[in-house]
């Protein structure tokens, strides 16, 4: 890889309808995506799908563009970069910024790919052609209209599996809503650290609902809580916003707290990153699965690839685009039947439709 320019995008994706989680809603997607220029001719496409405001994690997309056009990109420019270790070491002295970092490497991966001939998931050492992929089902403006919603999205869509967003207050009878017209589907919940843990009378009941998991339901940068809640209930507790990057992976381990992980490729500083804590994960017999940010389909593409490796036992949280927006920037849209992405069908859609490109960026520069 030799860089000889970048085209940095942010583009606004328009939902079909709001999606709702603990601490916030949106109606449109805000999105960065950035084109790295081979002297070659190739075309490294890589994406961030953070937020604009850094409520999930301190990154946020206006902080990413700056450190894009400041930083990482002028570290890249004109320098011949063969391996990941050679790209991790360019940035390894920023601290956090892992959508920052992930964007760049994304793109990295995408030449990749296209240099050597070989799928992403066959770079990053993925077995698997067909991975699950599980519905996320957001909240609605209370608890009627939350209860509603699923139910409607449950019907319309029948996945094989799904995941349900909860807050105090929409969540137990929420549960036995979705448990009442459908008591054996794979069902988990995902808190987005809402609770605490004097909320553990609320835990002692979802603990008799049959879920998967309980997902992130304390504070998003604690691991010891978590593992205080995981000995009193038996429901697996997943990690999430927990898991920021390898070092936490393993503390979080020692500790026991947690029996899964959600493994956020972005929010952990990267694909390679990601492939490095599952194998981490699966030598502590604890299984991972790959979770979504509501990408574009290009996101989801890379999600796909590396959900093949050989830990992501669980059905990942692939958010695809007919389950969540109005339209999308992908020329072909990835495939779901009966709740299975065939990830070797997949191959031939890493196309941009360059008029959508367009058509919904709302801010443009290059960095040369």
């Amino acid at each position: 890889m030799h860089i000889t320019k970048a085209e940095i995008y942010k583009i606004y994706l328009p939902l079909k309808e709001p999606f709702r989680v603990s601490f916030t809603s949106m109606t449109n997607r805000e999105i960065i995506l950035i084109k790295l220029f081979d002297k070659n001719g190739l075309i490294g496409i890589g994406e961030s799908a953070n937020f604009d405001f850094p409520f999930y994690e301190p990154d946020f997309n206006d902080g990413t563009i700056h450190l894009l056009k400041t930083y990482l990109v002028p570290a890249i420019l004109n320098k011949k970069i063969n391996t990941i270790e050679e790209l991790e070491a360019i940035y390894k002295l920023m601290r956090g910024n892992n959508f920052s970092k992930t964007v760049i490497e994304s793109a990295f991966w995408h030449l990749k790919s296209q240099q050597t001939g070989k799928p992403l998931r066959k770079l990053w050492g993925g077995t698997k052609t067909k991975i699950a992929a599980a519905i996320s089902i957001g909240l609605g403006v209370d608890l009627k209209d939350s209860i509603s919603r699923v139910l409607r999205y449950l019907k319309t869509y029948s996945p094989e599996r799904a995941k349900v967003k909860i807050k105090p207050g929409i969540d137990l009878k929420l549960i036995a809503a979705i448990r009442k017209d459908y008591p054996d589907l794979p069902l988990f919940v995902d808190a987005n650290s809402a609770y605490r843990l004097k909320d553990i009378k609320v835990f002692k009941e979802l603990d008799k609902m049959n879920l998967l998991m309980i997902e992130q339901p304390l504070t998003y940068n604690d691991i010891v809580d978590h593992s205080i809640l995981q000995k009193q209930i038996k429901t697996p507790i997943c990690l999430d916003e927990s898991i920021g990057n390898y070092h936490i992976a393993e503390q979080a381990i020692k500790i026991g707290a947690c029996k899964i992980i959600n493994i956020k490729p972005q929010r952990v500083g990267g694909y390679w990153q990601a492939k490095l804590i599952s194998e981490l994960a699966a030598q502590n017999n604890i299984p991972v699965w790959c979770g979504g940010m509501i990408e574009s389909g290009w996101g989801q593409l890379l999600n796909c690839h590396i959900s093949t490796l050989s830990n992501f036992k669980y059905a990942n949280d692939i958010c695809l685009t007919k389950w969540y927006f109005a339209d999308d920037i992908l020329q072909k849209e990835i495939p779901e039947k009966n709740g299975t992405i065939d990830v070797a069908k997949t191959d031939s859609l890493f196309k941009i439709d360059e008029a959508k490109l367009n058509k919904y960026t709302v801010f443009k520069i290059t960095v040369a």
